[in-house]
């Protein structure tokens, strides 16, 4: 069984059972289930920027692009859009790289949601605007998801993949919590993307550099 700790009061069983059996001793603080290991690489610069300074300056600049493309809506939309297709009337999906939240409220109202999140800030954040995830978001790595197998209608990530570790396991570990029949998607920018800012097409990398460190995006 997974632990709570002083800080956080017993949650409704059904919101512990989708977690598998790995996940036992393990602890809920602040009603987030702790299945974190020790962070490396990618997964580890993306927590640092997500819980620390440089999302907070970033932030601001993301939102402004959204609205400039369209609205924030319209640019989750094309994606989430997809989700619309299941079937049922208690649907369990998975964001994985849930952040702050920011797509929960342009999903369809029948789904039930789950979240992880390597940045715990992040995920502090995402309870506190959207109270019924209390008990369904786990502090987590997508290559490690702690979550049994087939729990899920459909699982998926937005804007996220990019910076994972390792791309195939978190690929496998989100079909594996998924039913069969089920849907995953995957959705990222371009990784190269970086290469279109004027400080490379101009041959000096060094602009791009310095301009997105104003953003708040150092150079890892």
């Amino acid at each position: 069984m997974i632990h709570a700790s002083d800080q956080s009061p017993p949650l409704p069983p059904v919101e512990y059972a989708l977690y598998r059996d790995a996940a036992c001793g393990r602890t809920v603080r602040d009603d987030i289930v702790e299945a974190i290991g020790p962070l490396e690489g990618p997964n580890a610069i993306a927590a640092a920027f997500y819980d620390g300074p440089g999302w907070a300056r970033f932030r601001p600049w993301e939102r402004a692009f959204l609205r400039a493309v369209g609205g924030i809506r319209k640019a989750r939309r094309q994606i989430l859009k997809h989700l619309d297709s299941l079937s049922a009337s208690d649907i369990r999906v998975l964001e994985v790289g849930i952040g702050d939240g920011d797509n929960v409220p342009h999903l369809d109202s029948r789904f039930r949601v789950y979240g992880v999140d390597l940045a715990r800030r992040r995920l502090l954040n995402c309870q506190r605007d959207y109270p019924a995830l209390r008990g369904r978001l786990a502090w987590a790595e997508a290559e490690s998801l702690p979550f049994d197998d087939g729990v899920f209608d459909a699982c998926f990530t937005v804007g996220g993949f990019n910076h994972f570790r390792d791309h195939a396991q978190a690929l496998r570990e989100m079909a594996r919590v998924t039913r069969p029949g089920g849907m995953l998607i995957a959705a990222d920018e371009s990784p190269t993307l970086v290469r279109l800012g004027i400080g490379h097409l101009l041959g000096m990398p060094r602009i791009d550099v310095w301009w997105l460190s104003r953003l708040g995006l150092d150079p890892a």
